[in-house]
């Protein structure tokens, strides 16, 4: 196995926090095989062990281990929520997961939750998606645009998808005909980098915010979600008087937590979602 370093971080967290879908659990580690390959990792205390089946890969832009944490968890710690919060997962970091791979997973967090998530993602890459063997064992990469743009809305429709089926289908044409450009899109500015996958189909704010988040790198979005809102309305001020909108609550949130507020998003995420929304001052 290839060895790094890994400083203030926790592999458990940053994988389990419910940003990504790409990492799956396997044996003492994880298993990620969206990109292009399978990569399997473990933690021992500072250091990440892995391997892969193909070529080496970049680990610390995945696990965006460069991020200064220390910094961006005293930048964003305004108040005793967020304190707690960020003591609750000290090590979790974003992530930087493959463009289509998130936005597909994010349509179907639309209306979901976590489990039919995973579930839903797993039927997607046995039906469509590349095959890789590791280890004597299958494994199911996420389909890139042109595999998945075999599939129909009634294809997709059998594996559950529902009303979800055309969201998918449209928006995987869209980026086959470069209606959006992925490699463009990580040039942009958030605000840009926003409006513009707003025009892939069914994609609203919530999608959008978190594909600037945990691909594009815009580390000021901040999805706001029922865990989000909820906390937010119990411990915050800054929505009372921004207005009802997403865009106006969500630049209410950015305005409060600055640069990182992507950051103090997942804090308070996972931290309110790990104590079902109750959060006790």
């Amino acid at each position: 196995m290839r060895i790094i370093k890994a400083e203030n971080f926790s592999l458990a967290d940053t994988i389990g926090c419910g940003q990504t879908f790409s990492w799956i659990r396997e044996g003492e580690g994880y298993i990620n095989a969206d990109v292009g390959q399978v990569v399997y990792v473990e933690q021992h205390g500072n250091k990440l062990h892995y391997e892969t089946s193909d070529r080496n890969i970049d680990l610390r832009k995945l696990f965006r281990l460069d991020d200064p944490l220390l910094q961006i968890q005293d930048e964003i710690a305004k108040d005793k929520i967020m304190k707690e919060s960020i003591a609750f997962a000290p090590g979790l970091r974003l992530v930087s997961d493959e463009f289509f791979p998130c936005l597909i997973s994010f349509l179907l967090s639309i209306q979901s939750n976590i489990p039919r998530m995973h579930g839903c993602i797993h039927s997607l890459r046995q039906k469509y998606g590349p095959v890789y063997e590791f280890h004597e064992k299958t494994f199911y990469g996420f389909p890139s645009p042109a595999q998945l743009s075999v599939a129909s809305a009634k294809d997709l429709k059998n594996l559950m998808f529902g009303w979800r089926s055309s969201f998918i289908v449209k928006t995987t044409a869209s980026i086959l005909s470069r209606e959006v450009d992925p490699q463009e899109l990580g040039k942009l500015d958030y605000a840009e980098a926003h409006r513009r996958l707003k025009a892939l189909h069914g994609v609203g704010d919530k999608v959008a915010d978190c594909v600037c988040l945990f691909s594009l790198g815009h580390l000021n979005a901040f999805p706001i979600d029922v865990w989000i809102e909820k906390v937010i309305n119990q411990h915050y001020d800054i929505f009372k008087a921004s207005g009802k909108t997403y865009s106006k609550r969500s630049l209410a949130a950015r305005e409060y937590f600055g640069r990182y507020a992507g950051y103090a998003q997942e804090y308070l995420y996972n931290y309110a979602r790990s104590r079902g929304g109750k959060l006790v001052l």
